[in-house]
This record gives C-alpha cells, structure tokens and sequence, in this order.
C-alpha cells in the first residue's frame, strides 16, 4: 500500500503538527462519501431549472441570472468536473422543525450554556466560570477536540520574554491581502490589541510556568536563536509569531477539561446541541440539546455560545459553501462532530455568514518546497510560498495535483532549502524520505520520469533543464523563487510523488463584531447569541493565511476570554 509524503511522515511518528508537541496527531484520514463534481453541462441545466422556477427569488429576467439566499439552490458551474470529497459522513446534530415543548424531557436553568469544547469553546467556558456565571459546556463527542499544541500573538509576556515585537502596520497590510480585503478590519485590529492579554491569561492556566518551555516555533528546529520578526527567505512575509505549548496536543482536552471542571464549569459529553430558543422579540434565551435521556432545554440568562467548529464532515454544507476546485481530495480532521450545526443553528434565528464560496484551511500534503509541475509537465508557482498559498495553486492545476521533484542527491541537497519556517516541523531525514518513499515514481531518466508520471516527456524535460540552468545562475527568472534556494535536478535516479492539498477545517462562519456576538443581515447583534472559533467568520477568504502564523488558534483563545469579559461585565453593571 502506498502512502501519501504526509502519511509516510505519520507512519515516521511526525507531521507538521505532531513535531510541534511530540505527539501522533490524526493526519491521512481517508475521505469518504464523495460529493459528486459539476460537470459543465449538468450545472448549465441546472442553472436553467433553477431560473424557470425562481420567481421570487431576484431572477432577472432579462439576462437569466439568478440570485438566491437558498444555498440549497445554489449552483457551480465548473470548467472541468473534479472529484469533491467531505472528510467523512458526520452525524447531524441541528434539528430544523421546532421542537415541542412535549419532547422535552428536562429543564435546566444557567446563565451561559457554550455549545462545543474545542480551543475556542474552552476558552469560553472557562472565561464565562472564572467571571462568575453559571457556566454549562456541552460537547457532541466522548470528549474535547485539541488538533495543534501552539498558540500565537504579538505582544504576549511569552514574547516579550523572547525579546520579540513586530512591525503590527505590516502584519496588518498582509493580513487584509491575504483575505482580498473582505475581512472586517475591526477584528483584526481588536485582535491585534488584544491578543497578549488573553494569551496570559489562558497560559496562566497551566502547570508549566517556566517561559523558557514554550518556545517560538520557527527556533525549535535548527535555528533557536531566530528572532527576526519574520523568516525573510519566504516569498510571503512568514511571520515569527507561533508558539510551542509544552503539551502533547493529544493531551490538551483532557488537561482542559480539568482545569474547566476546576473552575466550576459543568461538562456534558455525548449531549450535542440542537436548536436554539427565542423569545418573541427574537433574542436568544436558550439551547435545546439532546442527552442519552432525550431533548433537555437550557434556559440561559446571560446567553449561549456556539463553538462548534466547522462543517468538514457535511457533505451538504460542504457542496453549498465551497466552490468544487477548493474542497480538497483529502482531509486531515479528526474532528468528527464538525457537521455545521453551530452553523446551522444561528443561520435559523437569523444570523448573517460569510458569503460564498467560503474558505477551507489548506497545506499541501509535502511542506519541502521542492519543485513543482503539473499534469503537463510545467511549473506553476515560486514553490516557497506560504503552506496556504502554495495548496490554492496545487488546486487550481488540471486535475487538482502537481509533482514534486527530487533527484538522487536530495539528502545533501536539502540544506539549500532548510530555514527557520521549514525546519521546524520535522528533522531533514524525514522530508527526504517523503520524497524518496515507496510512494515516488522512480526513473533514471528524466524521460523514463515523465513516462511514469503520464506527463508531456518533451515539457517535463524542458522545465527541469530551464530550472537546472536558472539554479546554476542563481536566479529564477519565471516565479521568483529565491535563487540561492534552487537545488539543481540532475543527480539520478529521479524521483516524482503526486501530490493534492490536504483540508485543516473550514474556515466560513457566522458574522460577528469585536465583542463576538453573532449578527444578523441588517449587521445588528441578536441578542444573547454569542460565537467563537471556527462557527465565527468575518476575517478568511479564499483560503486561512498560514503566513500570519497560529492566527487561529490564538484567536480561538482571544474570543473565548472576550466572551467571558463581555457577559461578565454586562452581570456587574
């Protein structure tokens, strides 16, 4: 059986994230239940259906164009049918028709209940706990969700205790490329300010107070004294911004769930939320979930927090939200309660959400930037762009794939492309074996190489001889890529390893303004709705910026801490 360069670095006891703490993370999940692609013709007709019966629904009827608010409705026209895959078929937890009163089979007074217990709703209960509410926290599954043992921020004790700062206006500038300028500004800012308060605090919270155990990640490799403010090689300014938690992350929900416990907050397991409850006036004022008992209402007088994740195991959402060419073939989740139905539960109160397509967060399945071509045989990117940037640009080949490239000599080779932002997920033995593995075509030649790999011989040759000559004069003269990085490809035997961009987590969510309250389409905030983590959106577009390194998870923390201080506040006035 042959293994993805990811899954040979799994089968190794590493990955990306598991190097960070040390710990196997679930990575090469095999993606099941495929959603079916648009083929051209299939989506014209569709579209064409659609807009007869859409009376109603903004038809224009001069053009045929057609808008609707329905993402069941919604069509996607492609120019070439690819295979669209979820991460798995998860159990739906939202339940659309009201719920009556009958089915109810207990009540249950509180001031917050926080739906999910993952980073970001761990942060919430804890937040909402520690200010002296009444804090219930349900989880869908037997346990916590914790995928990655790092954290990050700017002006953290941690970082100062580095000697780090950072140049905020440029952090800022790339953050608002990196999501084409549609993400609220506002929220970037609050986090930007805010971030090193709530890192303290949720640091505090640990065993190990010792600084020097929670490392910037770019100087846990071979390079721990960096402490330039960002890793200048890169294409894209990869910033120094990420942290090493001392903590398996396999660890980390149960370590969570007892510093939870210890602060008062009651934990219900197997008890996912449902539908939300609503006074007249349209504010939230409770949750419905669903214990091994039956429907059990919360009545919450403070309100209720959605921090359910994402929606990677929906194949619907998925096929709703996403453009085909950005779902990955493969996923790399093991969170199997992400089915959308934080989601879904406020789209039904009337929440507003991003707008479509939405994000995914994407790496590709090789972190080396080694050469890359596509299907025909040529280059299509500078390969030494930020892990998010380069998985968009393996999506967008034909086919959604691309080749990776290394010759006979790749072990001394490698240093030429070993840096602060490379070299710290993973020891250079491993990298090389990836790319040597059993799951690498293996030729000679370079002729007998594209053979192998059904690509254009003539093309392949002609991209690998530019490339050897544009390294020997030290300067890519097509993308860009830095020239003393170009290791030549003329060693045999050769070696190609088909590649795809393996899916993190969606990355669309529900609108919400600084404070994390849930908005509605006119952008006012419903009241006693609250969301955080990946239910939220607002700040990613087109795919998560890898390059403002641990941006999410510190955010997880900063808007779980916020929700506390928001509620608590509001019961002290």
């Amino acid at each position: 059986m042959k293994h993805s360069a990811r899954e040979n670095m799994a089968h190794e006891g590493l990955s990306r994230r598991t190097f960070l703490s040390g710990a196997a993370a679930t990575a090469g999940l095999a993606a099941l239940a495929g959603l079916a692609g648009c083929a051209p013709q299939a989506a014209s007709d569709a579209a064409q259906d659609a807009s007869a019966g859409a009376a109603g629904k903004g038809t224009d009827a001069a053009t045929g164009a057609m808008q609707t608010t329905d993402p069941s409705q919604a069509v996607w026209p492609v120019v070439e049918e690819v295979e669209v895959n979820a991460a798995g078929e998860g159990e739906i937890a939202f339940v659309a028709d009201p719920i009556a009163a009958d089915d109810i089979v207990a009540t249950h007074d509180v001031d917050v209940v926080v739906c999910g217990l993952g980073p970001a709703g761990d942060a919430a209960a804890l937040s909402c706990a520690e200010h002296g509410l009444k804090t219930v926290a349900v989880e869908k599954q037997s346990t916590g969700n914790y995928n990655s043992a790092t954290i990050g921020g700017t002006n953290s004790k941690i970082h100062q205790h580095w000697g780090m700062t950072y140049d905020t206006e440029a952090w800022l500038a790339d953050a608002m490329i990196d999501c084409s300028f549609q993400g609220d500004v506002a929220l970037y800012r609050h986090w930007l300010e805010a971030n090193g308060e709530a890192v303290d605090w949720y640091v505090g919270h640990f065993d190990n107070q010792n600084l020097d155990d929670y490392p910037l990640t770019f100087a846990a490799g071979d390079f721990p004294n960096f402490r330039d403010e960002w890793d200048a090689t890169s294409m894209s300014r990869s910033w120094n911004t990420s942290l090493n938690l001392p903590y398996p992350p396999g660890e980390l929900a149960g370590i969570l769930a007892g510093i939870l416990q210890d602060a008062g907050v009651e934990i219900r397991y197997n008890c996912p939320a449902c539908q939300l409850v609503t006074d007249d006036a349209g504010k939230v004022t409770g949750v419905i979930v669903k214990s091994e008992q039956g429907y059990e209402q919360y009545n919450c007088a403070k309100g209720v927090v959605l921090a359910t994740g994402g929606y990677e195991f929906n194949q619907q959402m998925l096929k709703e939200r996403c453009r085909p060419r950005s779902v990955p073939g493969h996923w790399l989740t093991g969170a199997f309660g992400n089915t959308g139905d934080g989601h879904q539960m406020g789209l039904a109160v009337g929440a507003a959400e991003d707008e479509f397509p939405q994000p995914i967060a994407l790496d590709p399945e090789q972190l080396m930037p080694y050469l890359r071509v596509n299907k025909l045989g040529k280059r299509f990117t500078p390969e030494y762009e930020p892990y998010g940037h380069l998985a968009m640009a393996i999506q967008a080949q034909p086919g959604t794939y691309d080749f990776y490239i290394v010759d006979g000599a790749i072990g001394e080779k490698i240093d030429k492309i070993w840096t602060p932002s490379s070299s710290c997920y993973g020891p250079k033995e491993v990298w090389v074996a990836a790319a040597t593995s059993e799951n690498a075509l293996k030729a000679d030649t370079l002729e007998e190489l594209a053979e192998l790999m059904e690509v254009p011989a003539d093309e392949f040759v002609a991209t690998i001889e530019r490339w050897n000559e544009m390294a020997a004069a030290g300067k890519d003269e097509d993308f860009n890529f830095p020239g003393s990085m170009m290791m030549t490809i003329d060693t045999p035997p050769f070696y190609a390893t088909k590649e795809y961009a393996d899916g993190l987590n969606t990355c669309g969510g529900l609108l919400v303004d600084t404070e994390c309250r849930v908005l509605n389409k006119e952008r006012q905030p419903i009241e006693g709705l609250f969301a955080a983590g990946i239910t939220s959106g607002g700040m990613f577009f087109n795919t998560y910026p890898h390059n403002l390194n641990c941006l999410s998870h510190t955010r997880n923390c900063l808007m779980g801490y916020t929700i506390g201080k928001v509620l608590g506040e509001a019961t002290e006035a």
